[in-house]
């Protein structure tokens, strides 16, 4: 038989949770969930922003921008008046929960654009309808809302704001930030990608190689790019050309065509026409399977040991022609690209081998990395 005073003390906490329920209420949410709040998220355990962000996705692909009939709640209107009730202030000292609203409420203001831009009289819009479309466009953006392909992709709600003078000059600009944000991350990834193979122990790859015209295919005492490349290959028609262009004659750019066999004569043949319908300026040479795969095999070798090196051993390596492939005075791959590359990806990668290639072989060394991503 249980103890009067623990009775006593079931009885005092029951009494207080039916008394006091908002305390226990407010205790429960100091130790789940985000510190704000959706309605039709409290039913469920999902709780963070980019869950409202798809909710908005999922609603406009489904085309429910208004409640559906006889209900309160529900749609794209419900959704971004909740969104938009919620202040910023309310939750200052936590970054993470600003930093979530913010992402919301762009997300909100975007689609209350499209979806007055829904209601307006395609025939006769009223400036001030307009105006109030732009601006809601215009928060948005400030919110940090950058995709302006989805913006020109939702011409079906917006189309009556794209002939407006500051809808183009809107439009302009975040195309502007959009490429800068891929080329500085696309350098990024480049001084990264040179400095992972520093880190790795030194392979070479240097067979004896001539071209047709029985030179030596390998600069002497000087680093040197090698495109990787298989005849016929559509990319590196397109490519090849610009390559060349930018590279110029000073970073020696050959090209290494393989083939099952270097010494099939038929290939040969057609794999000299090919070059001379192309009107390739560099020199190239042949090499078989097992140079491909020798090749191949250090490229992955030191790839692995540099991601190892940096704390990441199950890095999967992988090439995909064509290859450009960058190698120091002594012959060992310091990096390498894969496919075909715009012209400003080129000189991104270029100037990373300038400064990872020296101009010797004392001088190798790895490209810096950029302050922000040490």
């Amino acid at each position: 038989m249980k103890s009067a005073s623990y009775q006593y003390l079931c009885v005092l906490v029951l009494a207080l949770a039916v008394c006091c329920p908002r305390v226990f209420a407010q205790e429960a949410k100091k130790t789940s969930g985000p510190a704000w709040s959706i309605p039709w998220l409290e039913k469920t355990s999902l709780g963070k922003a980019t869950i409202v962000i798809k909710r908005f996705g999922r609603l406009q692909r489904n085309e429910v921008w208004d409640p559906p009939a006889g209900y309160s709640i529900g749609g794209i209107d419900y959704l971004a008046t909740e969104v938009l009730k919620l202040d910023e202030k309310s939750f200052e000292g936590s970054e993470a929960a600003q930093k979530d609203l913010r992402d919301m409420q762009s997300y909100a203001y975007f689609y209350k654009a499209r979806s007055r831009g829904r209601k307006v009289d395609a025939k006769n819009p009223a400036e001030e309808e307009l105006n109030e479309i732009m601006a809601n466009l215009k928060r948005a953006v400030e919110l940090g809302y950058t995709n302006h392909l989805e913006i020109l992709g939702s011409k079906k709600e917006l189309h009556h704001i794209f002939d407006k003078a500051e809808f183009k000059e809107l439009i302009k600009d975040l195309k502007e930030k959009a490429f800068t944000r891929i080329r500085e991350g696309y350098t990024r990834q480049v001084a990264k990608g040179f400095a992972l193979y520093a880190k790795a122990a030194k392979k070479t790859w240097k067979p004896d190689l001539k071209t047709p015209s029985g030179e030596a295919f390998w600069p002497d005492g000087s680093p040197a790019i090698v495109v990787l490349s298989r005849i016929h290959h559509d990319g590196y028609n397109k490519f090849i050309g610009r390559l060349e262009k930018l590279a110029g004659a000073k970073l020696n750019l050959r090209t290494a065509f393989y083939q099952h066999r270097a010494d099939d004569k038929e290939r040969l043949k057609q794999t000299a026409s090919y070059v001379e319908a192309l009107g390739t300026s560099s020199p190239y040479s042949v090499i078989d399977r097992a140079q491909y795969k020798e090749l191949r095999e250090t490229l992955k070798s030191r790839y692995e040991d540099g991601s190892a090196k940096e704390g990441n051993k199950k890095a999967v390596f992988d090439i995909f022609q064509p290859v450009v492939i960058f190698f120091d005075a002594n012959s060992v791959p310091l990096y390498l690209t894969n496919g075909v590359l715009e012209d400003w990806q080129i000189e991104a990668v270029l100037a990373g081998f300038t400064a990872a290639g020296g101009s010797g072989p004392e001088e190798t060394k790895a490209a810096p990395v950029p302050e922000t991503e040490k």
